[in-house]
């Protein structure tokens, strides 16, 4: 507590009436904060606060005269907010910067402290600020160090820390590669921690003028706290500096003697010397560069490992690359863009930026711009070429030339572009997709070394992708299989237990008259019915054969000569009988003859399959049969005015087991078309499909004549 003999100290003599007044008002009050950074103040051992902020502390409340109220001891960053926000007074060791000015007044300094370049031994000499750019860079966040750096060198890769021995630790286990640090806390934390792997490469034009700051709004406390400050003498200054920093041996090349001795080398053997230092230099640039060279190996071969490990974690291939870009712009890309070709269409799967306010320029880049092939941009080049591309420097004249608008290209330079790098997502041959890279003006500029590390983590990519797509493909024909197999024991079922029926019937007839004749009229009546179950469960078995057939590779065809015009009207004839029940009307139009070399079974079949998938589909309405021969090819066209169906089913219902409409509503194996098709093309041919829901379908067959009449095919 104070007591009113407050002004006794050394500074007594030196207030003014209105400073000792207002000290004598506010004194009790006056609440002073620490921050923890050893050796500048610190909790020692017994659980005190100490260090060379605390010491000056203690030596002005001496020549003051008082004892001022301590706040808990914390780091910088909130030592600032306190003092911002009025809980803080003022606070020792606190270094002047254009920042803090806005709210702070300090004294004079009452030491200074100069800032070294630390690096592990072994990796650089000697070091300039001007040489660290690429380097990962430890400071004390919101020191005064770091505003400097942020100011004066906005371009380097600067990673904050809580206090110096968190950076220095980290610099001596290869986390960071180089640590900015004042002399004080170097010497005293080598010595405690026994750093013994780290060397001083250098120094920065930036030193530590430690001061004691009050808030802004105090400026009589700042007269005060000058006053007593001038009170402490430079032998209490030489014993703080004592107490706190630990001497070291000075390099050889301060030795003045050194120096000496180098200078009658000199005139001696000048010319030799010369030639020693320029080697020496040149050996020097050399083993920096090997060394830079081998801390990004290094950092490349720990990147792909984190690749690796993302891309083996899920099947989910959606998340799966977009967790690699993201990691892609945390190591060596400010954006980053993936797309993918699917069902023929190129589809952005994932994008990622350095920046989240610019996350969604990528958005709307993919949704206005898509990449596709034979577009300018870097992606459709790749998709053209499916060769890498490389832009080391890119202007914007020629941004504007990789895109397709002025919209385009702002969206590009809006991203911050200077560099970029796309490469080819190749598995088995086949383009899976573009993975994009852009750096921007203070990024890295892409090369030889940056091209190859993208191809490699795009082979990782490829892998992991087409793992994911090949297991998302197994499982759907396993569900494709599964549901089958519930169709077919369904379709198979309904003749087989419609047979078992019809037979009941005659057993039961013969058992009701034993010693009669059965009627005949009721064997008329039953036998076309257990015939036509036959007949039913034939058809699905021989499609389940022609379906393995095709599936093994054992499908061939029997070719002869034939009218196909004919044969049109044969399967119509044997279908008169389900076009009676149907209610429809057909009607055949054939441009005969058409006379050609194929088989007759299977185009029999493929026929048939069209004309019963259009009596079933359009019962009721009017059906049309045309056959018109041409020049090189005959047509088939089969038409209904049925139900037909969705534009998106059109790519999947000639894959087996797939159909358009519900299997609940209409019975099949969904092995028709399939069957259908693969007749067709083994033929050489094609089968073309239109439809509209709900005004029907038109199936189109084109066939060649044949080998032995492709060459005079028969006249219309």
């Amino acid at each position: 507590m104070i007591g009113r003999d407050l002004f006794e100290g050394h500074a007594r003599d030196t207030l003014t009436p209105e400073e000792s007044e207002w000290f004598e008002r506010h004194a009790d009050s006056l609440v002073v904060g620490s921050y923890l950074n050893a050796p500048l103040s610190f909790i020692n051992g017994k659980g005190e606060l100490s260090g060379i902020a605390v010491d000056y502390l203690r030596l002005l409340e001496g020549k003051l005269g008082v004892e001022f109220r301590r706040a808990s001891p914390t780091n910088v960053s909130e030592l600032l907010q306190d003092m911002r926000a009025g809980r803080v007074d003022l606070a020792s060791g606190l270094t002047r910067t254009p920042e803090r000015l806005d709210y702070l007044l300090f004294s004079e300094p009452y030491t200074r402290i100069p800032n070294l370049i630390v690096v592990r031994q072994g990796t650089w000499e000697m070091l300039t600020l001007e040489e660290m750019q690429g380097l990962r860079i430890s400071v004390g966040e919101n020191f005064g160090a770091h505003e400097y750096l942020k100011r004066t060198h906005p371009e380097l890769q600067v990673v904050p820390v809580p206090n110096d021995l968190e950076g220095l630790l980290r610099l001596s286990t290869g986390e960071v590669d180089v640590m900015i640090v004042h002399v004080a806390s170097l010497s005293f934390h080598i010595t405690q921690e026994n750093l013994t792997n780290l060397h001083v490469a250098g120094r920065i034009p930036y030193e530590y003028e430690l001061a004691i700051a009050v808030r802004k709004d105090q400026p009589i406390l700042q007269r005060i706290v000058q006053k007593g400050l001038d009170q402490i003498t430079e032998k209490e200054k030489e014993l703080i500096w004592r107490r706190w920093v630990y001497a070291r041996e000075p390099p050889f090349y301060l030795d003045p003697l050194f120096w000496r001795v180098v200078a009658i080398l000199i005139v001696g053997v000048g010319v030799v010397v010369g030639t020693v230092i320029t080697w020496n230099k040149a050996l020097k640039r050399q083993v920096q560069a090997r060394t830079h060279e081998l801390a990004e190996a290094h950092r490349n071969v720990s990147f792909l490992a984190e690749a690796s490990i993302i891309l083996s974690e899920t099947l989910d291939y959606s998340e799966t690359l977009s967790r690699l870009g993201d990691l892609c712009v945390r190591h060596f890309a400010d954006w980053c863009v993936i797309d993918v070709v699917t069902e023929g269409r190129v589809r952005r799967l994932a994008g990622a930026h350095i920046s989240p306010a610019k996350r969604p320029l990528l958005d709307i880049l993919a949704e206005r711009y898509p990449a596709q092939e034979g577009s300018p941009s870097p992606a459709g080049e790749v998709l053209r070429t499916h060769q890498p591309q490389l832009y080391p420097e890119l202007s914007e004249e020629e941004i504007r030339s990789t895109c397709v608008s002025e919209e385009h290209a702002q969206l590009i330079i809006a991203l911050g572009t200077r560099s970029a790098i796309s490469v080819p997502l190749i598995s088995r041959g086949h383009m899976l997709g573009v993975l994009t890279l852009g750096s921007g003006p203070l990024g890295r500029r892409y090369g030889r070394r940056e091209l190859e590390l993208a191809q490699e983590v795009a082979r990782h990519a490829t892998v992991a992708y087409d793992n994911a797509r090949l297991y998302q493909q197994a499982q759907e024909a396993i569900r494709i299989r599964d549901a089958f197999l519930m169709v077919a024991a369904h379709e198979l079922r309904t003749p087989l237990t419609s047979l078992k029926l019809r037979i009941s019937i005659l057993q039961r007839l013969a058992h009701e008259a034993p010693e009669q004749q059965v009627r005949t009229d009721s064997l008329l009546r039953e036998l076309p019915r257990i015939q036509a179950q036959a007949d039913r469960l034939r058809t699905l078995i021989e499609q389940l054969l022609d379906a393995s057939c095709i599936g093994s590779g054992r499908f061939e065809l029997m070719r002869e000569e034939f009218d196909l015009c004919q044969l049109v009207q044969d399967v119509v004839d044997d279908l008169r009988d389900q076009l009676s029940r149907s209610g429809s009307q057909l009607e055949v139009r054939t441009g005969c003859p058409a006379m050609g070399r194929w088989d007759r079974l299977r185009l029999e079949q493929v026929v048939t399959n069209l004309l019963a998938n259009a009596i079933k589909f359009g019962e009721g309405k009017p059906l049309e049969v045309r056959v018109e021969p041409g020049p090189d090819t005959v047509r088939i066209v089969i038409r209904d005015q049925g139900i037909g169906f969705p534009i998106e089913a059109k790519a999947r219902i000639f894959e087996k087991f797939e159909r358009a409409v519900s299997e609940r509503h209409y019975g099949g194996l969904g092995l028709g078309l399939f069957i259908t098709r693969q007749i067709v093309e083994a033929h050489g041919g094609t089968i073309l499909v239109e439809s509209t829901p709900g005004e029907g379908s038109t199936f189109t067959v084109v066939l060649p004549y044949g080998e032995a009449l492709a060459a005079t095919p028969p006249s219309a």
